[in-house]
């Protein structure tokens, strides 16, 4: 798989479901929250392959952070494993002093698709980043498990009721529920989220529902 430039993204082959609740793809507006019942994205496929980077909080070069980090982490390599077209590189984040620059570094040099960013501690950091790179040929990113505040253009979230942590120095505790955090629900979350992006909404928010996950 070729890294070494910048390409056309690919969109979504198959059509997200009714029952999805998408709006208008020409319209929508950044930050909206979008209530999807359950497995109504999974018609969901990247037309090509599919260059995605997932930079994830850690305790060290190789480790995720925490058990939640590493639940969120092994989500996106299901995801990965499940869709051949998916071409996934995988870089913990460990130093708090270098996060902006860490996610700019990635932005700016990987040329992938899609960033994907998992851990608390890298929303605001991400959301710092993300507003440079909105212009032409825009770098996408998706926050799992978490959201931004306000999300440019290039922003999306996925998440739950017990982990939609904003940033902005709120306390964590009102929005974030360690015990929230499940296999199943950051795995349903990122498929949901990935469709999303795919089929066009590049700034959503899409919060699944966890009685069913």
């Amino acid at each position: 798989m070729d890294w070494s430039a910048r390409h056309a993204a690919p969109h979504a082959q198959g059509a997200l479901d009714t029952a999805f609740h998408a709006p208008n793809v020409k319209d929508y507006y950044s930050s909206q929250v979008i209530n999807p019942a359950p497995e109504t994205w999974t018609k969901v496929r990247p037309s090509t392959h599919y260059r995605v980077l997932l930079l994830a909080a850690g305790k060290d070069a190789n480790t995720a952070h925490d058990s939640q980090v590493a639940t969120l982490v092994g989500a996106v390599r299901r995801w990965a494993k499940d869709e051949s077209r998916v071409k996934l590189k995988i870089r913990y984040l460990f130093d708090p002093t270098t996060y902006i620059q860490g996610i700019d570094d990635a932005a700016k040099h990987d040329n992938a698709d899609l960033i994907i960013v998992a851990g608390n501690s890298l929303v605001e950091p991400v959301a710092v980043v993300s507003a440079n790179y909105a212009g032409d040929d825009p770098q996408q990113f998706l926050v799992l498990g978490a959201e931004v505040a306000e999300p440019t253009a290039n922003i999306a979230a996925t998440d739950w009721k017990g982990s939609a942590y904003l940033g902005e120095g709120l306390k964590e505790s009102q929005f974030y529920e360690p015990a929230a955090v499940t296999a199943p629900r950051a795995y349903a979350a990122l498929r949901a989220g990935a469709a999303a992006v795919l089929s066009g909404y590049t700034s959503v928010i899409i919060r699944i529902p966890t009685d069913q996950y």
